[in-house]
């Protein structure tokens, strides 16, 4: 076996990278493939808490890069979706992350996984460098508003300097209504920002939210869930077309009112 390795990255955080990695690995399984999740934000670890498995985590990726142990003793299953995870390790600092022993352990897993993906730092610093340079491709998270867009920019000319291939751009938290009010870029004009092509597009949707409250992949038959499906439909390099970004948007804000509106049904009885 020799898997395929991706490095999910992002100029700043808070643009939703973490939550696309974990939806994309649960999405990735039920395709039948093998995945494990590998945080390399050292001293900022998530992904356990985002799956829930915070209090089974007892060898972290510090302890393999450092030869404690072997990756069978550091990969966590998630008894609900079957997806593996090495944890970051918490007490350290992104920038002591070794590049070469990452690179060794990325093509390890790569023979027992069909996907390895890398949750990278945020930004642009040795963490994110080390991720980027054990992957054969990236993905590049930004929400559609100038912060992101110049600091993903930034990212994706590091990323093609790191070797490989341009970026993926997915763009995360569109609202039809912000586009229209000029408050954020239709995707098409990200791409052009970026000079990058759109793999996939997600409406801001409040259930993303919810289901990250709950430490539950963000997978099902709503909105964001079905656009994150679209996107892991493409990749790698799958003929299967975008779904319009516009009509998902829709779909969110409907779904948003309804809610409001049973919500607000519950209380005045």
């Amino acid at each position: 076996m020799n898997g395929e390795s991706l490095a999910v990255v992002s100029g700043k955080g808070g643009v939703g990278k973490s939550m696309l990695a974990v939806a994309l690995a649960a999405l990735f399984v039920n395709e039948g493939k093998t995945v494990v999740l590998v945080d390399t934000n050292t001293g900022m670890r998530g992904l356990d808490m985002l799956l829930g498995l915070e209090n089974r985590v007892v060898f972290d990726l510090g302890d393999l890069l450092d030869g404690v142990c072997e990756p069978d003793k550091a990969l966590v299953k998630d008894p609900r979706t079957d997806i593996r995870l090495v944890a970051a390790r918490q007490i350290a600092d992104s920038e002591a992350l070794n590049a070469e022993a990452l690179e060794n352990l990325v093509d390890k897993l790569k023979r027992l996984f069909d996907r390895v993906i890398l949750d990278a730092a945020s930004g642009i610093g040795r963490g994110f460098s080390a991720a980027v340079r054990a992957s054969d491709a990236a993905l590049l998270i930004s929400t559609p508003d100038d912060n992101a867009l110049r600091d993903a920019d930034r990212v994706s000319g590091l990323v093609q300097r790191l070797d490989l291939p341009p970026p993926r751009l997915v763009i995360n938290r569109l609202r039809a209504d912000f586009v229209d009010q000029g408050l954020q870029y239709e995707p098409e004009i990200c791409a052009q920002v970026l000079d990058l092509p759109v793999y996939g597009a997600i409406p801001d949707d409040p259930e993303v939210w919810r289901r990250t409250l709950m430490k539950q992949p963000v997978v099902g038959d709503f909105p964001a869930a079905q656009a994150i499906a679209n996107l892991a439909a493409r990749l790698p390099e799958r003929n299967v077309p975008l779904r319009p970004w516009r009509e998902q948007n829709i779909e969110a804000e409907a779904r948003e009112k309804r809610g409001l509106l049973a919500r607000k049904r519950r209380v005045e009885s």
